[in-house]
């Protein structure tokens, strides 16, 4: 079998057809790729909808458990898969019709641990927003920690994601890679990192694939990044990757590699806990960043914004949470006195 596609389901009854119709108007045999749906608890019929398309479609795996969260879902779906290679795929987003081919060929033919694909985000009303191809790199060889820099491009285009990549499963699975729970948000941003860590063989297919929708209410689309359960998040994924940093068999190149995410992830947990000014919760998530031995990030060869902030965070994180304030009262009075 060639493919595995995952979909971890919660609560997307109005998406999930078009999302598995899109799947299955590809230019392979059926028998050739499974859809593997791993219905996370959810509240309104998605449950029905997708056991009713099963009825029609012979390569629907379907898992059912109690609600466990994103991350764990993704895992059932990855421990589930017999394909060559896997893609992640959300809920209430598609793919173009007749690309599975193209894609395929691209990995095979490159002999690719990871395959970026090109991808477009829509906005509410499904008018393009911005298209991502990366037709300067295709069908180059790069190495995981180029592709990620790569991949970020500007930084402003949700460029820590899961989706639109093709990963070998074999390679998943050797080096054991897996996603961790309890991060609600961004937690495709830890997975990413340590799977590029490792990958020797990266790929840039050039061609349009993946639809990105923006729905309300989704994680990110909500209030969630301000809430405890995202902070706690943060946390853990700072301090699995600090863990994953300590690893002695990872080179140097690897471990200044790493110091961008983990950077990150600290000063999201300190910036969410700062919301409405609360000093309590932002001295409490600090003494937990410390207890992991996070108190001070190393700087190598991160890029300039998070060198401005690391240092500030090294002096003390009330000098960044201070910084942050200071910018967002500028662009809030320039807004005002734009409008008069």
């Amino acid at each position: 079998m060639l493919l595995s596609i995952i979909i971890p389901v919660y609560n997307v009854a109005d998406y999930i057809e078009k999302c598995i119709y899109s799947l299955q108007n590809q230019d392979i045999d059926r028998g050739e790729y499974e859809i593997i749906i791993i219905n996370d608890g959810s509240l309104d019929n998605s449950r029905e909808i997708i056991l009713q398309l099963m009825e029609g479609f012979g390569n629907i795996v379907f898992i059912d458990q109690v609600n466990r969260g994103v991350s764990l879902a993704r895992n059932a779906g990855i421990d589930k898969a017999r394909g060559d290679y896997l893609l992640f795929i959300d809920p209430d987003d598609y793919v173009e019709v007749n690309s599975f081919s193209r894609i395929l060929s691209c990995a095979v033919r490159n002999k690719a641990d990871i395959v970026f694909l090109g991808y477009t985000f829509l906005r509410v009303d499904n008018s393009i927003k911005k298209e991502i191809f990366y037709l300067e790199q295709k069908e180059k060889i790069f190495s995981g920690i180029d592709a990620y820099n790569i991949s970020r491009g500007d930084g402003k285009t949700d460029p820590d994601r899961t989706w639109a990549i093709l990963y070998r499963t074999r390679f998943v699975n050797d080096a054991a890679l897996r996603f961790i729970s309890d991060i609600p948000y961004l937690e495709d941003g830890e997975f990413i990192t340590r799977i590029l860590c490792f990958a020797e063989r990266c790929v840039f297919e050039g061609g349009s694939f993946y639809l990105r929708t923006s729905r309300l209410g989704s994680a990110t689309n909500s209030r969630l990044f301000y809430s405890d359960k995202a902070i706690n998040g943060f946390i853990k994924a700072a301090g699995n990757l600090k863990l994953f940093y300590d690893n002695s068999e990872l080179s140097k190149t690897q471990k200044v590699f790493l110091n961008q995410p983990m950077i990150k992830f600290v000063l999201l947990a300190i910036e969410a806990s700062f919301q409405y000014g609360n000093w309590k919760r932002t001295i409490c998530t600090n003494e937990k960043l410390v207890a992991l031995g996070l108190e001070k990030l190393s700087l190598e060869k991160v890029s300039p914004p998070f060198k401005i902030y690391g240092r500030l965070y090294n002096i003390s994180p009330f000098c960044f949470i201070s910084y942050l304030f200071c910018i967002k009262l500028k662009v809030s009075l320039y807004v005002k006195l734009k409008r008069l």
